[in-house]
């Protein structure tokens, strides 16, 4: 895990998640983004008690453990706990306040999904996010920018750039053209439990290290 300050000039990508578990679905599309964008590294945060969603089925050093493993597929992928170490409810504003203190020459990205930018008014200090970072929105399957709300769509009209503006400045947000990958965590826990054994072959949406931890350690039924 890496949490220290970092004075050196380069961009840095950072994906949030309850990641129960981690798997491809979040982290095909990131690194094939960071290839195309030159991202140096790409910090996966787990979330303390996500505000919008339930809670995690697994402990959070699991959570963590799996993390680690999937970060062994790529030497850009990096494990924070910053937003477990403060023992509250995730808000992305402090969250961009601190990575910014930590890498005060460093040119911030801020990965959300489509789901997320449809509800970006609801949350908390929503319009002060982007004097921190640029936000690039991955695709969801089942949302569309067609059901954006108009302050959504206002938004998009004044903030939306190019992938070469990235790599520069803050506040501007990209739509990416990444192919989404049709899988829920739910769904996945779900197959896990009721379709894989200790002697089972790694699932298709899960990285080889992060199944051998899920064996190692039981987690999601498996037995």
């Amino acid at each position: 895990m890496t949490d220290q300050r970092d004075t050196s000039p380069r961009q840095i990508a950072v994906l949030g998640g309850t990641f129960d578990p981690v798997h491809w679905g979040h982290l095909r599309p990131v690194l094939d983004l960071a290839d195309r964008c030159g991202w140096d590294r790409i910090h996966l945060l787990p979330t303390c008690a996500p505000p919008h969603r339930q809670q995690p089925e697994v402990l959070n050093t699991h959570r963590l453990g799996m993390l680690d493993a999937a970060a062994t597929l790529d030497s850009r992928l990096y494990v924070n706990d910053w937003e477990l170490r403060q023992g509250m409810p995730s808000r992305t504003l402090p969250t961009l306040k601190h990575f910014r203190e930590r890498c005060p020459n460093a040119t911030l990205i801020f990965i959300i999904g489509m789901d997320s930018l449809l509800l970006l008014p609801e949350w908390l200090h929503w319009e002060r996010l982007f004097d921190y970072a640029h936000f690039v929105v991955m695709p969801r399957p089942g949302y569309s920018l067609d059901e954006a709300r108009p302050e959504v769509k206002e938004l998009l009209e004044k903030r939306q750039v190019s992938i070469e503006q990235l790599s520069s400045g803050c506040g501007g947000i990209y739509v990416a053209e990444s192919p989404s990958v049709d899988i829920s965590a739910t769904e996945l826990r779900q197959q896990i439990g009721q379709q894989f054994t200790l002697n089972s072959e790694c699932p298709e949406f899960l990285p080889e290290p992060v199944w051998k931890y899920i064996q190692k350690h039981h987690l999601y039924g498996v037995a």
